[in-house]
């Protein structure tokens, strides 16, 4: 039996994660997350990641 992943708020990830402030509201507002968000580490540290190699003005990259 598989065993699933645990969802956590992104505050919680945010803190466990050691994300800066400037990062987690930047990804909060980049995905539309609102304060509770539920999701898994995976999710959160892929979401930060994308979010860190981005294009700063906010283009699509090639």
């Amino acid at each position: 039996m598989e065993q699933q992943e645990a969802y956590e708020a992104v505050e919680r990830l945010k803190v466990k994660m050691g994300t800066p402030e400037a990062v987690f509201e930047g990804v909060k507002a980049a995905n539309g997350w609102h304060t509770g968000k539920m999701l898994t580490e995976k999710e959160y540290e892929a979401a930060v990641r994308a979010f860190e190699h981005a294009p700063m003005d906010g283009r699509k990259e090639n």
